[in-house]
């Protein structure tokens, strides 16, 4: 059984992606107008923490995605480590699919409760001493709860997204993230407009998951899987045994997660003890924008992953490798074609709106930008050995991940050479081994050259546009 992906799918990807990098943009000018500075300080620290609590999900929500694929691809039992050809068939394992949604729903309950116990005891103890004991922002306590109760909800609610996919229900799983950012939007502007400020957009960020919620469960459960999961009933025994099966990746997933923070995020919190304020924004500002290339590019390749997934389940591996060389094609152009625009358009468009910040200089942003490209390139090579049920470069990224925090402090402590020195620091590094070792290692699986798969991409590409 073959999950395909439609041109709607990949039209409401791309609407998704677009809400969902744009809700905090529409956001920011009535964040910066209304809330005071230090509201505004508040919120940044924040969302600070909730970026750093989500890395707790720990490789969960793509080993779910990817398990629901097997199972809709006639997958009958799930296997720690690669597929079983041979237990492959044309009928759905419904009552392998009630386990694998039972130990789903399990994982993310207890992972959103400790998510809120931390929030609500070392959060809270940080929140306490940045805001002078809760003094320097009205009703911060209040805040401060329904932020962290908030990201209970969004965390638990995170498996949905995850059966959406591995269905293969890729356009309805846009949906439902599209309809949440626009909820968040309005939501956003109406209550800080009332004057509830802050806490206003707590709120906002505490309702719009549940119009999610409702969205996926409507999506995902029809009458006809309603049926036949009701005949269905998984005990103990079965949600620990699949439990053991998806926590084997899940962990060097999560670890892997933690080692691209690690190579991607680390250096932020190095510049801003060493360098001056302009120069911690221009590399902030350089980030957030080289961030949204690579989302808008990588998008598709990302909307391609049941596909790929049911591919490779089912044994079709010259349309795997053609698929997932047309999602990489797309991916060089839109990248390219966007880092052109940001380099010639980005200082101007900066100017016209009067920004206090500015893009470091052309050097800087240029070697970034092609560090950022390999960077992406070979996380997607990664994710399609990850098809395969194979996590083979935990102890690289963790090993990358710490020489580049060493490097980037040796480089700020003893140089000069600044910005220019952490993203140099970046790209060497993973030039030394990642870089290249992951779409070799492809290439050499499945047998084919560099040039064989590129244009193998362009034809499939050309016939799908012409």
């Amino acid at each position: 059984m073959n999950i395909t992906l439609s041109k709607s799918d990949v039209i409401w990807s791309y609407l998704a992606q677009f809400f969902n990098i744009g809700s905090g943009l529409i956001t920011l000018p009535l964040v910066l107008r209304m809330l005071s500075t230090e509201e505004i300080a508040m919120n940044y620290l924040m969302l600070t923490i909730g970026t750093m609590v989500a890395l707790i999900d720990f490789g969960f929500a793509p080993q779910f995605g990817r398990n629901v694929s097997y199972v809709y691809s006639g997958a009958q039992e799930l296997v720690r480590e690669g597929i079983q050809q041979e237990k492959v068939t044309n009928v759905i394992n419904y009552h392998l699919l009630k386990c694998l949604i039972d130990v789903a729903k399990m994982v993310y309950r207890y992972m959103s409760l400790i998510v809120l116990f931390i929030m609500l005891t070392f959060g809270t103890l940080y929140i306490y001493k940045v805001t002078d004991g809760f003094s320097n922002v009205n009703n911060s306590i209040l805040i401060w709860v329904v932020f962290s109760v908030s990201t209970y909800f969004n965390v638990y609610f995170c498996y949905y997204i995850s059966l959406l996919t591995g269905r293969g229900l890729v356009k309805e799983s846009k949906i439902a993230t599209l309809a949440s950012r626009i909820s968040y939007i309005l939501l956003s502007y109406v209550l800080i407009l009332s004057g509830l400020g802050l806490l206003g957009l707590c709120i906002s960020n505490l309702l719009s998951p549940f119009l999610s919620r409702a969205i996926c469960y409507y999506y995902f459960y029809d009458n006809q899987l309603k049926r036949e999961l009701n005949c269905h009933n998984s005990s103990k025994e079965e949600r620990k045994e699949l439990f053991s099966v998806i926590w084997y990746n899940a962990k060097k997933l999560g670890v892997n997660f933690v080692g691209s923070y690690a190579i991607l995020k680390f250096s932020m919190f190095i510049v801003g003890l060493y360098l001056v304020a302009s120069d911690v924004a221009s590399y902030g500002l350089m980030m957030q924008f080289v961030d949204i290339i690579g989302m808008i590019s990588s998008t598709f390749f990302y909307s391609m992953i049941p596909n790929l997934t049911s591919y490779r389940v089912n044994n079709q591996l010259d349309e795997l490798i053609s698929s997932f060389s047309m999602s990489m094609i797309v991916y060089f152009i839109l990248y390219i074609s966007l880092s052109i625009g940001m380099v010639v358009l980005g200082p101007w468009l900066l100017n016209l709106i009067g920004s206090n910040a500015v893009l470091p200089s052309l050097k800087v942003l240029l070697i970034y930008l092609i560090v950022i490209f390999f960077e992406k390139n070979q996380g997607n090579f990664a994710t399609l050995i990850a098809i395969d049920n194979k996590v083979p470069f935990v102890k690289a990224a963790l090993l990358s991940g710490l020489a580049i925090c060493i490097g980037d402090l040796l480089i700020l402590q003893f140089t000069n050479l600044g910005l220019l020195g952490i993203v140099l620091v970046q790209g060497i590094v993973q030039l030394s081994y990642n870089y290249w070792r992951w779409p070799l290692s492809v290439f050499r699986e499945y047998n084919i050259s560099g040039y064989s798969f590129i244009c193998q991409g362009v034809n499939k590409m050309c016939s799908k546009i012409f």
